[in-house]
């Protein structure tokens, strides 16, 4: 095994059956291989995101992970679509400190008006060409008035493989949310795209999902780890060790090789005091603030991290 880390470093890139095996080897070794890829393609430089729960609960899809989802019991604040004067000024705010900015809404997709909304505010936003949009299955006339207004970053993670996907989510296909995504591609979109961790899959779904995302070439991979929430589906699973995590990245490092890794939701819960490791794991990113439903790292500190491991902020 210690062979093969050396062809990895040397710029082999690994099967399915060899990504497999390197979740058994230590974590130096690993890291030793994920940190040169990183180097490689993305020296120094750290990317920090954060996003706006813009529309909140009352979601028709069924995700047994998500506090939003109708069909789970979870005490989560409920609210149409935020105010887009108020969107605006939040995000010119976030993007004084970060580098990209993502609006969120819940459900399975926008309608028309709330679609012409965002549009309208797009189109007046100093700085849309660093906003991103996570708004569910979109139709290719959307996508048209999107790139129109000024957007140019599409998220629509894909959460975990074809193979476990029906166990988490039934009330839409693992094939529609590929098709999204070749479809943003298709109108020039960035891609982001990732997943989650934790939910009970097992290592084999956790390589199928980064050999799927680098068959579909995205561009930047959300990491995301499992934080049990009280009334859903999930909340008698535990949080992942730390060490487990730091593995899962590398690996997807090793796998993807090019594309931005970035660690969001869940970093604090379940890396604690190992979340500077990140990098080291092959990360050159990570979102700050919040996530949808739970709070996050306050940005002051996150940002003296990347400073203290002698990295660059790219939002500097």
């Amino acid at each position: 095994m210690e062979n093969l880390i050396v062809e990895i470093v040397n710029g082999k890139h690994v099967t399915k059956e060899e990504a497999l095996k390197l979740f058994y080897l230590e974590l130096e070794d690993l890291f030793l291989a994920s940190t040169k890829i990183r180097k490689k393609y993305k020296g120094n430089k750290v990317k920090v995101c954060s996003i706006i729960n813009a529309k909140s609960g009352q979601c028709s899809e069924d995700c047994k992970f998500c506090a939003q989802s109708s069909f789970n019991k979870a005490n989560v604040k409920v609210y149409p679509l935020v105010n887009i004067k108020k969107i605006k000024e939040i995000s010119t705010k976030a993007l004084e400190n970060v580098g990209c900015f993502g609006i969120v809404s819940s459900g399975n997709f926008l309608n028309n008006a709330e679609i012409e909304k965002l549009c309208e505010m797009f189109k007046n936003h100093k700085k849309v060409s660093h906003l991103g949009v996570s708004i569910g299955k979109i139709s290719d006339d959307t996508f048209i008035k999107l790139k129109k207004a000024g957007i140019k970053k599409m998220h629509h993670n894909l959460e975990t493989s074809e193979t476990f996907f029906p166990h988490i989510c039934s009330t839409h296909s693992y094939s529609e949310r590929k098709d999204t995504i070749r479809r943003a591609k298709f109108f020039g979109f960035k891609i982001c795209s990732g997943g989650l961790f934790g939910i009970g899959e097992n290592l084999k779904d956790r390589i199928d999902l980064a050999f799927t995302l680098k068959e579909l070439g995205v561009d930047s991979v959300p990491m995301n780890f499992l934080m049990p929430i009280k009334g859903t589906a999930l909340e008698h699973l535990p949080t992942m060790h730390p060490i487990e995590i730091l593995k899962t990245v590398a690996i997807f490092r090793i796998i993807l090789q090019t594309p931005d890794i970035m660690i969001c939701g869940g970093r604090e819960v379940n890396l604690r005091d190992l979340q500077s490791w990140i990098f080291q794991a092959g990360a050159n990113g990570m979102m700050t603030g919040g996530y949808l439903t739970t709070s996050g790292r306050n940005i002051k500190i996150d940002k003296q991290m990347v400073r203290d491991l002698g990295l660059e902020l790219e939002t500097e």
